[in-house]
């Protein structure tokens, strides 16, 4: 369980990958069988991990495995090579995720959400939406989030490309209520809360917006909080927050219920982007590499040599992607439990 305790220091330390992760990363390579090429979108700590499996011309769906156990979420068709499902998130029943359908336009998307545990093909809660003119309108990054029986979600819709709307869909009826109107990306959730970064008019810096999770109601945002302006990316689970900004968004900084202030992780990366969290680690992709961020020894490391992915849900898995070596090798996909590889240290900070 992640700590809320104050770290004591605040200053961030780059250090070298230790070799405990780097024994963890080569021990979690996900193992695709023959002729397939595999794309782990999420693992969870209950053993489950989600992955689009696909053979060249013959096969490509969205599929489950849990120890010996495994199924298909989506069958995609093997006429669908680009379709690409991003953004999963897992409650321990339902998963939602995002499947983008082309490889230059992130407005042509579809959202759904699968029930794990009836046998029904899952259903799409929404998708890229036109304009008055017929055109699909530019959206913020749809990520979705699952949180007591809802699934929340930011997207431009009602054929109004100038305003993006934040929605819940009931999972357990279908019902989707419109919860907030404005300039605001995607939210992600804090304890009880859902946190977005809006605006009061378009072109303004952006402050963080909160809403209570049961009541749909706005919330008031912690004092430490209210000083928080124009962040670029957030990331959330149920302890922490973080985002990316400072000077020319090169910064990653969190926070957590209790803390006085917002505290700086990560500095001098190249365009730091996407965070995710897994535990106390904080996951994030820069131009040059994936990067790992510790709020247990408050040090950061580079995880892959090069561009690839890292991913996670909140829980202390995380997910990484390795380049390919060469043209026509596979992506390396590993999984890595960061509760079991230990803090990353501060070794020569």
């Amino acid at each position: 369980m992640p700590s809320a305790a104050v770290p004591t220091t605040s200053a961030p330390c780059r250090v070298a990958l230790p070799a405990r992760w780097r024994t963890a990363l080569e021990d979690g390579v996900v193992r695709p069988g023959r002729g397939v090429r595999l794309g782990v979108v999420l693992g969870a700590s209950d053993g489950t991990v989600f992955a689009v499996s696909q053979v060249e011309g013959a096969h490509h769906a969205l599929e489950w495995s849990r120890g010996g156990e495994h199924g298909v979420v989506q069958d995609f068709g093997p006429d669908h090579p680009e379709w690409q499902v991003l953004g999963a998130t897992w409650d321990g029943r339902y998963l939602a995720y995002r499947v983008d359908r082309s490889f230059s336009s992130l407005e042509d998307f579809a959202l759904y959400v699968w029930d794990s545990r009836g046998t029904s093909a899952p259903v799409e809660v929404a998708h890229g939406e036109p304009d008055r003119h017929g055109d699909l309108m530019q959206t913020p990054f749809v990520d979705p989030v699952l949180a007591d029986g809802w699934l929340y979600w930011t997207q431009t819709r009602d054929a109004d490309p100038d305003h993006t709307v934040l929605s819940g869909y009931r999972l357990a009826d279908g019902r989707t209520e419109r919860l907030s109107r404005g300039f605001g990306r995607a939210p992600v959730r804090l304890g009880g809360t859902l946190v977005w970064a809006d605006s009061d008019a378009s072109g303004q810096t952006s402050t963080l917006r909160m809403l209570d999770l049961v009541t749909h109601q706005s919330a008031p945002v912690p004092a430490a909080l209210r000083s928080v302006r124009g962040p670029y990316y957030l990331a959330g689970s149920a302890s922490t927050l973080a985002w990316v900004g400072g000077t020319k968004g090169r910064q990653v900084f969190v926070w957590r219920a209790g803390w006085p202030e917002p505290l700086l992780l990560v500095d001098h990366v190249a365009s730091p982007q996407l965070p995710r969290i897994a535990g106390d680690v904080v996951v994030l992709a820069a131009d040059d590499a994936m990067y790992a961020a510790d709020l247990r020894s408050w040090s950061y490391a580079r995880v892959t040599p090069s561009y690839g992915g890292i991913y996670a849900d909140g829980d202390p898995v995380m997910t990484v992607g390795f380049a390919p070596t060469s043209k026509n090798a596979a992506s390396v996909q590993t999984l890595v439990d960061t509760d079991a590889a230990g803090p990353l240290g501060r070794e020569g900070c």
